[in-house]
């Protein structure tokens, strides 16, 4: 997989009447691609991706992939409960532009590993794009190491791995037992102590606002500039806390208005942001 470095996980913007905002969406991507955007990460956790319907998840691919133009890679995030609902939308999003397909594990049925690797395969062998399995244990309820994953990999095609955990032990474990994939990292809190593992890069939320202080850190780290590095992650550090203090993805479409990308509110059951959240956030600073 040629993935790596700072890739935004995408929100989605929506309209005044909640349907996706595709126009808000082609600006948001140019915005992010001016700011140095590696690739994108699309209808993920923070794209909403499981209160989208599948039309609109492709859509949001092939809209993704016509601004890009071939720029910057494009993972489509495909996750499902279902193996054959997950394998059509990987096919789908190959069509759409996609350059490769991600997934959660299947979950809530306490699938077993064999189960796993079931799903997994058929996502594979429904596309001919490398295909990147989404460890994010805290939503999922389904954890991801290096002894489960090797069965997977025996068994499909998989290259990648996008590590949304804070134990760094098991991903260096994988790093170590794997050099060949492409370990991605997702937390931004924590992403700067992920490097020295060897990750080829992150996929974040927050980078949809603050990317030019990832790619600092990014640079100042492989630059051997340690102690900036460090600073500018508590920098990082301390606009995230701002923003757990609201919902993650609520927050991110709430400064990214700030940033004249008016993105909406999240979809229902969740709450639309208040205005005591407003005033929290608005009192950050600096997000370059």
């Amino acid at each position: 997989m040629k993935l790596g470095g700072i890739v935004p996980a995408l929100v989605t913007p929506y309209d005044g009447e909640g349907k996706v905002n595709y126009e808000m969406l082609k600006k948001l991507v140019e915005v992010l691609l001016e700011d140095g955007a590696d690739g994108f990460y699309v209808t993920g956790s923070t794209g909403e991706c499981f209160l989208l319907s599948e039309e609109e998840r492709i859509k949001i691919t092939a809209t993704v992939a016509e601004s890009v133009n071939g720029r910057v890679p494009i993972v489509t995030h495909v996750g499902m409960i279902g193996a054959a609902q997950a394998a059509k939308l990987a096919k789908e999003a190959e069509r759409a532009g996609a350059t490769a397909v991600s997934s959660v594990p299947p979950f809530y049925y306490n699938f077993k590993l064999e189960e796993l690797v079931r799903y997994y395969t058929a996502i594979s062998d429904a596309t001919t794009l490398p295909v990147m399995v989404y460890n994010i244990p805290r939503y999922s309820g389904v954890i991801i190491n290096a002894d489960n994953l090797g069965e997977i990999k025996k068994s499909c095609r998989v290259e990648g791995i996008k590590y949304t955990d804070s134990n760094l032990y098991e991903l260096e474990r994988i790093r170590t037992r794997y050099p060949e994939m492409t370990v991605m990292f997702g937390q931004d809190e924590s992403f700067l102590y992920s490097l020295p593992v060897g990750v080829n890069g992150a996929i974040g939320s927050t980078y949809n606002f603050m990317l030019k202080k990832f790619k600092r850190i990014w640079n100042a780290y492989h630059e051997g500039r340690l102690e900036e590095a460090e600073k500018i992650q508590h920098e990082a550090c301390r606009i995230i806390d701002a923003l757990l203090q609201v919902r993650d993805i609520t927050a991110v479409k709430y400064l990214l208005g700030r940033k004249g990308i008016v993105c909406g509110d999240c979809r229902s059951p969740f709450s639309p942001i208040t205005e005591a959240q407003k005033q929290l956030l608005d009192g950050i600073g600096d997000l370059d």
